[in-house]
């Protein structure tokens, strides 16, 4: 699908040479010479509208505020003379996403109108799937996650980076998309990357972006993903995944918000809130010498860990019903659950967690003859699974850590120096390790 573009000017010359440009460049475009026209066109509902401040009948800040009020959601590029600086900002406090100046620099408009395009099409793509797809909404009455929203909703006021971490399946793409909108920069692009799902090259290409010519097949500029989440959110999902090559060139975008597209030489900045999460233990990684250490501090200012369904068995029937809800409002049904259905889910343990209670949850109601699912719509594997101990999983693994430290510090009495070498860990580490677990104390 073609991007469509309203351009509004009242100077004939202007519209048809921008006009031409853009249609060549592949774009649907339609244009108004006044804010009455304008106001008539963008009832198309056009991708991008570039906006001209001087305008006759009405001003373009009065067809800026008129349209947001229509659509709080439409992508607005303002066109500003030289010397209305004041204007244009005053402009991006309505509601611009971001404004180019005459005597246009065709690059710099085109680059602009460009990176506006790719936001319409995302908030498009978001707000279809949020009519089709299950709400994202972080769903928790347990205290543990309770104590992990409350937090969460604090972090979400700052622009402070967010580390998530967490099992897979637990649901941290879901709370970073529940952090952005409740932070304040709801009304702009989230861009979510999965770094573990690119080779290095490519995953520096969708970052960074690159130049024409920057490779073969780059035939085109391209804005590349940070360029894409400005003044939004960047979600950057299986961080720990990066290789030590690539860690530091992100070290940078976190320290300056800088960067250089894959091929170019011109510096980017950006104005982008960075939200990380992990499966992997990167403290772990840090002191096995995988992960930076500079990196793993600027990405850990405010961490958030999300739980294992296993240790808040409490959410477990909010979820299930939550999801019954959900695909059966795709069928026209209500489900309930009786009784043993109920008391096996609570007490299976969700090695694939939230995501494999959904996953059995779309499954029942397929299966289920009628509206009450009972136990015989359960999968083999949860009805023939042991059920929970009361020390779930992570208490276990918590004490068996406890155990190797003290092991290590008693086999070499109380050295740390050797203790961590003899467990393949960087000194600082194993000194984080014993703090956290208090214990080696008596060792100095």
């Amino acid at each position: 699908m073609k991007p469509s573009l309203l351009i509004v000017d009242d100077d004939p010359g202007i519209l048809t040479a921008l006009r031409e440009r853009f249609t060549a460049r592949g774009y649907e475009v339609s244009t108004a010479t006044d804010g009455d026209k304008a106001l008539a066109a963008a009832h198309e509902r056009p991708d991008v509208v570039l906006l001209d401040l001087q305008l006759p009948k009405r001003d373009g800040l009065e067809v800026l505020t008129a349209l947001r009020q229509r659509d709080d959601g439409l992508t607005i590029v303002m066109i500003t003379a030289h010397g209305t600086v004041t204007k244009a900002v005053a402009a991006m406090k309505a509601g611009a996403y971001d404004f180019v100046e005459k005597p246009f620099d065709s690059d710099q408009l085109e680059k602009t109108v460009a990176r506006a395009a790719e936001r319409a099409r995302l908030l498009r793509r978001d707000r279809a799937r949020a009519e089709t797809s299950p709400a994202t909404t972080v769903i928790g009455d347990s205290a543990a996650m309770q104590k992990l929203l409350a937090t969460a909703t604090k972090a979400a006021a700052s622009d402070a980076t967010i580390l998530v971490t967490g099992e897979s399946g637990t649901g941290k793409e879901v709370l970073a998309q529940q952090i952005h909108r409740w932070s304040s920069r709801v009304d702009e692009a989230l861009i979510a990357v999965n770094c573990a799902a690119l080779a290095e090259s490519l995953l520096e290409s969708e970052l960074f972006g690159h130049e024409r010519g920057a490779f073969t097949g780059a035939d085109r500029k391209q804005p590349g993903r940070i360029e894409l989440a400005h003044r939004g959110t960047l979600f950057l999902d299986e961080i720990g995944e990066v290789t030590p090559a690539f860690q530091a060139k992100l070290l940078r975008v976190l320290q300056e918000r800088t960067f250089e597209r894959v091929g170019g030489r011109e510096t980017v900045q950006v104005d982008v809130r960075i939200v990380a999460a992990t499966n992997r233990d990167l403290q772990a990684a840090v002191g096995e010498g995988r992960f930076r250490e500079d990196l793993f501090y600027r990405l850990n200012v405010i961490a958030l860990h999300m739980p294992p369904l296993r240790d808040r068995r409490e959410d477990i029937i909010p979820l299930a019903r939550h999801f019954a809800t959900e695909f059966g409002a795709r069928s026209g049904r209500e489900f309930t659950f009786d009784a043993a259905f109920e008391t096996r889910i609570r007490g299976y343990a969700w090695p694939g967690n939230v995501r494999e209670l959904r996953n059995v949850i779309e499954r029942a109601t397929v299966m289920a003859d009628s509206e009450t699912i009972g136990i015989d719509d359960l999968p083999p594997e949860v009805l023939t699974t042991a059920a929970l101990p009361a020390e779930g999983y992570h208490a276990k693994v918590e004490a068996c850590r406890r155990q190797l430290l003290q092991e290590a510090l008693a086999q070499t009495d109380g050295n740390r120096t050797r203790a961590a070498e003899l467990l393949g860990l960087q000194r600082t580490y194993l000194a984080r390790l014993l703090r956290q677990y208090g214990i080696g104390n008596e060792h100095g």
